[in-house]
Parts: C-alpha cells; structure tokens; sequence
C-alpha cells in the first residue's frame, strides 16, 4: 500500500500547482466573502457533529443496556469529509466536454491527495468516560489565525478548528481552489467503532492505515525483514505445531462471535431503517485482529503496537448494509475450503490435514509481511479482538 513513484508526480505536480496559482491569486470580493461564509458554516457543521455523535452515543449506550453487553467500551469517531458537490452532477452526465473531464480530474485528485490531512481532524467520544477524549474537548471549542493566510482587511479573523487546521497543514489546494469551496461540498460522518485502536493523533483508517513516505515505509521494511528473518528458524516440531492448531481453534471461536454480534446489530439496525429516515442506509463491518498486550523474547510492546497497525486483518472482513441484509462468508461457505494449504500442508499429518483452517490463519502468516511463525505460537486468546465498525446516514 506504499506510495508508488507514479502517485509521488502527480502529488508533486499538485503542490507546484498550488505554488503556480498561489503568486498570481487576486482576492476579489467574491472569494473573500466565500471563505467568510464557509468559515461560518464549517463552525456549525462542528456544532452539528458534536450533537450527532453525542446523539450515537445515546443509541449505543442502549443497545449495550438492553442485551448487546459486547458493545462494552465502544467508541464513537466523527469528522468532516470532503467531496465536490458538482461531481455527482457531472458524473451523471453520459457525455462531458473537456472542461467537464477536467473539472473532475482536478477535484477528485485534490480530494484523494488531501484525505488523510482531512481525515487527521477527527473527534473522539468514550463511552466508558461518557465523554469526548481531552484533544477531541480541544478542537471543539478552538479557533484560531492562520499562519501564511491573511486575507486583506480581514487580518483578525477566527478560523473554526476544521478549517484552521485544514488550511495551516495543506499542501495540495491553492487559494484559488479554497475560494470555490462551499459548505455543501462537506458532510459530517460518525461511525460506532469496538476495539479498533483509536489514536486522536492519526487518522482513523480501522482498515487501511496510511502508508506513505520515507519514515513509514522504513517501518514497514523493518517488520518484512524481521518476518522472514524468524520464519527461516522457524522449527516445526509437534509442540509448535499443536500451538498453531490451538491458535487457530481460537480464531474460529472470534469468528463465530463476529458473525453473532453483527447478526445482532443488524436485526436492530434493520428496525431502525425502517422506522427512523436517519438510518435509512446502515453499514457494518467487523474483522479479527491481533493486539498483543504482553512484551516477550521477541518482540516489544512497541513492535507489536507496530505490528498491529500494519498488519492485513482486513483481507478478511464481514459485512451487512441495508441493501445487503443477509450475512455471507465468502471465503468459507464451501465446507470444501481449508486454508491450511502452501506451508502448512508441508508440516501437518493426514490426521491434523483434516482440520479446518481458517482464512486468516492463511492470510496473517501466509500472505502477509508482519506477522511470523515465532509470533503465532506466542500469541494469547485473550488478544484476539472482534472488531465492528457501524456506521449509518438518510438519503
């Protein structure tokens, strides 16, 4: 998922832009009036997230105290995304002129190259506390100057905490680009996350973590290396093996706890998309994850913190929405498949052959890059979390 030297240009190509458009940009009446109103309008869609993810909280604290006792410790995110309002017009449209197609080309690169910046401003809300987390307290009540951006007359204006932070950190939009932005290209979203490791300092990316640039790369290739280094000595006796086999028992188990918990929220949610235009349309999604919560000989609770966040839980995922209600597992609904073929069929008996291995067992140890032998038979049950993601909107 690192950056390739192709999307490195064209990020450069958008930053030269800005830099082209910045020296020649004239603050007309019209722009300056723009970014006051928008300004405005961002300080109300904060207040607007604030009361909706509160409002989340409300339904969640229900559910978890009317039967859905595994929604303990859930938490609740919200931020702002970003999205042209005029590409849905001219996506819709069969055929384009070329202003069009560049009209396009030019919102959606400016949209995907400034996601994770806009993805950093984000709010955190702990159900255990029944309160925002002490960052989260912060940037709802912030405002502040902009270093490098004065518009004339208008030196001592107060930006909200979304646009302030949006306009000190961006690299990507030029003035020009800020100036057209209205409050109707921007929608508030919260989502309803349980055990997901949630940090108010990054993004919230629970299935993709950001992955670009020297310093993260360098990560990434630390964990390879040490991956294959340990694989090489890996020694396939009858105590490891049996481990192996323990640990992927434990993995069925989180499966079938997934599959329920997710059965559950969506009979609910199925319900409320029905009574309430607010869940009309309903998303959710869970996955297995590994958090190591204990150092050992071969890795730190700082590796693993590392490992966590860079591993491939997400190449196996479960899900439902309002317009797929029924719950399937496509990589093992044939009783056929068992993922313990390649390394694992080298080293099993026909007797332990027989036994039904689950996907991630293939995908974490197998395919992936973080997570190696050594690894898997010093894992614990306790540290295999079920992870759900919920999230909703009307039309």
């Amino acid at each position: 998922m690192r950056f390739s030297p192709a999307k490195d240009k064209r990020i450069l190509k958008y930053i030269r832009r800005r830099e082209r458009l910045n020296k020649k940009f004239v603050w007309t009446k019209d722009a300056v009036q723009n970014i006051l109103t928008l300004n405005i309008a961002l300080e109300k869609l904060q207040i607007k997230l604030e009361r909706q993810i509160r409002s989340a909280y409300e339904l969640f604290a229900n559910l978890e105290k009317n039967g859905m006792t595994f929604l303990h410790g859930f938490k609740i995110l919200g931020q702002i995304d970003f999205e042209k309002a005029i590409l849905d017009e001219l996506y819709e449209l069969n055929k384009r002129t070329r202003e069009q197609t560049k009209l396009i080309e030019r919102w959606d690169n400016l949209s995907y190259f400034s996601s994770t910046l806009i993805g950093a401003w984000h709010l955190v809300f702990d159900s255990e506390t029944k309160d925002f987390l002490p960052l989260s307290k912060i940037r709802l009540t912030q405002k502040g100057k902009c270093w490098d951006f004065v518009i004339p007359n208008y030196e001592a204006v107060d930006f909200c905490s979304f646009l302030e932070d949006f306009i000190n950190y961006d690299t990507i939009f030029s003035l020009e680009d800020l100036a057209e932005l209205t409050i109707e290209d921007f929608e508030p979203v919260v989502k309803v996350v349980l055990n997901y490791n949630i940090s108010e300092l990054n993004p919230f990316f629970t299935c993709y973590p950001y992955r670009g640039g020297p310093e993260v790369d360098n990560i990434y290739n630390i964990l390879e290396d040490r991956k294959y280094t340990l694989n090489n000595t890996f020694n396939w006796n009858e105590e490891n093996i049996n481990k192996i086999l323990e640990v992927n028992s434990w993995v069925w188990k989180r499966h079938d706890e997934l599959k329920h918990y997710i059965t559950e929220l969506n009979s609910a949610f199925n319900i409320f998309s029905h009574t309430d235009s607010e869940f009309k349309n309903y998303s959710i999604e869970g996955q297995i994850e590994y958090h190591g919560s204990k150092a050992n000989d071969i890795a730190t609770i700082e590796i693993q913190n590392e490992m966590t966040r860079w591993a491939g839980f997400h190449y196996w995922t479960l899900s439902v929405n309002n317009d797929r209600p029924e719950l399937t597992d496509s990589l093992h609904k044939d009783d056929e498949i068992n993922w313990n073929f390649e390394v694992y069929s080298f080293h099993l008996s026909e007797e332990q052959k027989k036994i039904k291995f689950h996907y991630f067992m293939h995908s974490l140890f197998v395919d992936d890059n973080i997570y190696s032998f050594e690894d898997l038979i010093r894992m614990c049950e306790e540290d295999f979390k079920v992870c759900l993601e919920v999230q909703w909107w009307p039309d």
